[in-house]
């Protein structure tokens, strides 16, 4: 282990800049067998819980029983897989057939140990795997409000994760809805209300979710999706990133896609030797709250890592290119909100959705936070995205800012 950090380094450092070695290196944690699918997986539908198991979440002490559940959903080809994520049952009563609101998580990082559901034990956690959903999973369920986190595809179960690929993590949030609904013991109606809730990369999934309920899980009765900082045409973003601020998110997506659409061949074809220290950093070591992940790549390009350069090929844009969003008109009322002042996903990315949205007639409250940048925006969204959600389950009608 030693000598291969050295060698990353070594790598690192050719890419520009002394290398500084992060403060805390934690042991890649023992195999929990729970996250490892049966092969093959049982019959069943998109939805079905394969496993489940309860534990103690200390973040949230006295306000849920919580459950790690293992369920089937599908690929980005409609395949079936299992997706691990996590279902909150609240202790708080709520007045009416009780909700469920999927949250579909903010960027962690790309390991295993990233995964949303492994930061809610102590035994699993790690220091770098920043939960940047912990106030609002805390505000629904002081609500009475059932919440279900999802993992996406890959991500806590062995392998590599689709990251930013946006079919495959809508299904996973809707599949998680359909999963905390069959869940035995939580209460939960199948035909009750639930809502989506996503922010950043969460976003991407909520929107994708939104767009994918009509034709994919039609029975779920949908009534609204609160998401901000959405990445709606990871072309754009992608260049954005490239040689800038967040290429680390970039690298992250070029193997989301590739493990997505393998034939694109990324480790096969087009990898540099300093590529491929950088791929396994970004897939093997780093959670979203190390050091290299936010800042040790900005300002290098995919030509650093890649040759040809990935992104100026007409087969990459392509399947970037598959995840833009507004491409389908939503049947339900959703609440879209942005910082001006985002410096990781353009405020041009929530004009085109809005329009987009607006253009096929859905029913969209816009919030625009004028001088917040990304993380700001998170905070400051919150509240409001909870406030909507809830009014939503309790029959207000929604406003239409279109």
């Amino acid at each position: 282990m030693r000598n291969r950090r050295i060698i990353v380094a070594a790598a690192l450092a050719l890419l520009g800049g002394p290398f500084v070695a992060p403060a805390h290196t934690q042991a890649e944690p023992a195999l929990d067998e729970f996250y490892v699918p049966p092969d093959p997986l049982p019959p069943g539908r998109p939805g079905d819980v394969i496993r489940s198991r309860s534990i103690v979440a200390p973040a949230f002490p006295g306000a849920a029983d919580v459950s790690h559940v293992l369920y089937r959903s599908s690929d980005v080809n409609g395949a079936p897989i299992a997706v691990s994520g996590t279902v909150f049952v609240p202790r708080a009563a709520f007045d009416g057939p009780r909700p469920v609101v999927v949250l579909t998580p903010a960027t962690r990082g790309t390991p295993d140990k990233c995964a949303p559901s492994k930061q809610y034990e102590v035994g699993s956690s790690s220091p770098e795997a920043a939960d940047a959903e912990t106030p609002i999973v805390s505000q629904l369920l002081s609500r009475g409000i059932v919440v279900a986190v999802t993992d996406y595809q890959g991500q806590g179960t062995p392998g590599l994760t689709s990251y930013l690929v946006g079919r495959p993590a809508g299904y996973a949030g809707l599949d998680i809805l359909r999963a905390a609904q069959r869940l035995p013991d939580t209460g939960l109606s199948k035909d009750g209300p639930v809502g989506i809730a996503g922010y950043s990369q969460g976003g991407q999934a909520a929107a994708w979710a939104a767009e994918l309920q009509p034709e994919y899980a039609p029975e779920l009765n949908l009534k609204g999706v609160a998401l901000g900082g959405v990445p709606m045409d990871i072309n754009v973003v992608a260049t954005h990133y490239n040689g800038g601020r967040g290429a680390g998110f970039l690298f992250a997506a070029l193997s989301g896609v590739d493990f997505a659409y393998p034939e694109l061949g990324l480790d096969e074809t087009y990898l540099t030797a300093n590529g491929r220290v950088v791929m396994a950093q970004i897939r093997e070591q780093d959670c979203i709250s190390a050091w290299y992940f936010l800042r040790k790549f900005d300002g290098h390009s995919t030509s650093d890592i890649t040759a040809p350069d990935v992104l100026t090929l007409p087969d990459w844009r392509r399947r970037f290119a598959e995840s833009t969003l507004g491409t389908k008109p939503l049947r339900a009322p959703a609440y879209l909100y942005h910082g001006t002042a985002d410096e990781y996903v353009p405020f041009s990315q929530f004009q085109r959705l809005r329009d987009s949205w607006c253009g096929q007639g859905a029913t969209v409250e816009l919030q625009e936070f004028a001088g917040m940048d990304h993380g700001g925006t998170l905070e400051a969204g919150t509240v409001p995205a909870v406030r909507w959600l809830t009014d939503r389950f309790t029959g207000r009608p929604a406003s239409n800012h279109c």
